[in-house]
């Protein structure tokens, strides 16, 4: 979440995939800059090298797009959207989205949903409508919770999740809300790692902190942990539903890069 800009482009890699304990794989690993990558009966592929050396940090996806948001400085982000090979489609002006922590999109209407991040940073939820000139159309105040913000849309009650706390260490709240910033229901949670991504698939929840997708029910139960090997610092989740499952997508940086989880998370 705290990561430095880089300063060189990364080279480009094709598919790196991991399986533990491949020999074989040893040296496409090391082209990734990372241990092969499986766990919990989990692959990790490589989709593309992030065309773009900036301060990494929130992940979206729709219908075939990925949303990335930069840290750009001064309280502004900046958001690119890239097809599935890495081609820039879109970029967004310098936004006030702060840190733009974690990005989530509302299927309905395709609006993002931009948290600000960081554990100095109240949290707030900035609503960015891509549909042209990208532009912030409104800003939901989750202050009151905290700071260290990340957000989920929660397409199938149709409104968000929000995490907060004191500082990037915790403890959090995890906040379901209604699209106008009311609280439903809060869980709690101890550090678990720093906060980078937050999705929601189906009704389970999916954290993920520094190499670890932690996954809970809508009470806070921790069900699951999938553990990524993987080097460079953790940045941003997304997911896309499939069939009865879901699709499960992450970033890390130094370089930056976005992977997928295989096979579909049920």
């Amino acid at each position: 979440m705290h990561g430095p800009g880089l300063g060189e482009a990364a080279p480009t890699r094709r598919r790196v995939l991991g399986l533990a304990g491949a020999a074989t794989l040893a040296g496409a690993a090391a082209l990734a800059g990372a241990r092969p990558a499986a766990a919990a009966g989990y692959t990790f592929d490589l989709l593309f090298d992030v065309p773009h050396t900036d301060n990494m940090q929130g992940l979206a996806h729709l219908r075939g797009r990925f949303y990335v948001g930069f840290d750009v400085g001064g309280g502004r982000g900046v958001i690119r959207e890239y097809d599935r090979d890495g081609n820039t489609l879109k970029e967004s002006a310098p936004l006030a989205v702060g840190h733009a922590a974690e990005i989530s999109v509302r299927d309905r209407d395709g609006l993002l949903y931009v948290a600000t991040g960081g554990g100095t940073n109240p949290t707030k939820v900035n609503v960015v409508d891509w549909s042209g000139e990208p532009e912030v159309v409104r800003t939901i105040d989750f202050a009151s919770l905290g700071n260290s913000g990340l957000v989920a849309v929660d397409n199938r009650r149709d409104g968000l999740l929000v995490h907060a706390g004191p500082g990037d260490q915790g403890p959090f709240v995890f906040a379901f809300t209604g699209l106008d910033g009311t609280v439903r229901s809060t869980f709690d949670l101890g550090y678990h790692g720093v906060p980078q991504g937050l999705e929601m698939a189906g009704d389970k929840v999916l954290y993920y902190t520094n190499d670890t997708i932690t996954v809970l029910d809508r009470a806070g139960n921790i069900l699951d942990a999938i553990a990524i090997p993987l080097t460079g610092e953790s940045e941003g989740l997304a997911v896309a539903p499939a069939g009865r499952g879901t699709r499960v997508f992450f970033g890390y940086n130094k370089p930056n890069r976005v992977y997928a989880m295989k096979p579909v998370f049920h």
